[in-house]
């Protein structure tokens, strides 16, 4: 089935159709048709910015035509935001920031209260999502301050809503941004409350399994990835705090989820243990007796 076709309002047409020229109907009903087309071609084609370009202008061709408050409008609204996240991050990825930037200010406008997704508990989940990204754009950029408003935004949402993702990766995402700033204690709270959260999340995810319920596989394994990186990154504001025997049980308990979750010989994993190796390295050199450097005298 397809990702998008025309839904027309139905045997009662909108308020804005009736109030138009029949030619004009149809000429938008037109363009309309070709724009759905084309983003189809663009997505089998593996062109998804080329087809966010139709899917964009096919989203005004269909306010104009229905009007702004219409549930097709919102629908494709969603469509189109999501895909503007996504499309941002892989272009941040690739070093294109203005493309990003672009795609993200998009996303952002249309998830406003003034914008044309009518069901708040999707426009809300996807505002989060979007701040969350533009936390992590800031913090690419180097603007930690900007990236820590948006972030904070995002988790401002994440913890008054019931409708959204768990907040435990925004935790993580302020942990590394406050840890840029040189803000290891509020860092390490952070990185804390993602570990409760995501550990939370694995109880009730047990209990359900135990009581026959089914849960997402693929969630499941994200959790456990997130749940890794915690416990590296506890681990590591840990060893700035001074922390070095707690830092210690966080990287091996970082450790045995990561072998778990992504194999030993994964490169994720490989950088835990070398960070445990060089934590225990420091460890043992401070624990060391202390021998008198030579040539220095006390008085």
């Amino acid at each position: 089935e397809p990702l998008l076709e025309v839904r027309w309002p139905g045997a009662r047409e909108s308020l804005v159709t009736m109030a138009m020229a029949p030619d004009d109907v149809e000429d938008l009903k037109k363009r309309l048709r070709q724009h759905d087309q084309m983003y189809a071609s663009m997505q089998q084609q593996g062109k998804p910015f080329e087809a966010l370009e139709h899917l964009e202008k096919g989203l005004f061709v269909r306010k104009e035509l229905f009007g702004p408050e219409h549930p097709e409008v919102g629908r494709v609204c969603q469509v189109f935001t999501t895909s503007c996240n996504t499309l941002a991050m892989n272009s941040l990825q690739r070093d294109n920031h203005m493309l990003a930037y672009e795609l993200l200010k998009k996303a952002e406008i249309l998830t406003s209260p003034s914008g044309y997704i009518s069901d708040n508990k999707m426009r809300v989940k996807l505002r989060a999502v979007t701040f969350n990204n533009f936390g992590c754009f800031y913090k690419r950029r180097g603007k930690l301050h900007a990236a820590l408003q948006y972030l904070a935004k995002a988790l401002k949402i994440e913890l008054t809503s019931e409708e959204v993702d768990n907040p435990a990766g925004t935790h993580l995402n302020l942990c590394a941004t406050l840890s840029q700033l040189g803000r290891h204690g509020p860092a390490l709270e952070h990185a804390q409350c993602a570990l409760e959260l995501l550990e939370a999340m694995q109880d009730t995810k047990d209990q359900n399994k135990e009581s026959g319920g089914f849960g997402s596989s693929q969630n499941t394994t994200d959790d456990g990835s997130i749940l890794a990186i915690a416990w590296h990154n506890i681990a590591v504001e840990q060893e700035h705090l001074g922390m070095l025997d707690s830092a210690l049980t966080s990287y091996e308990q970082g450790v045995i989820v990561a072998e778990r979750e992504w194999g030993a010989g994964h490169i994720k994993t490989l950088a835990i243990k070398h960070s445990l190796e060089e934590a225990k390295h420091k460890a043992s050199t401070r624990r060391a007796p202390v021998k008198p450097h030579a040539g220095h005298s006390a008085g």
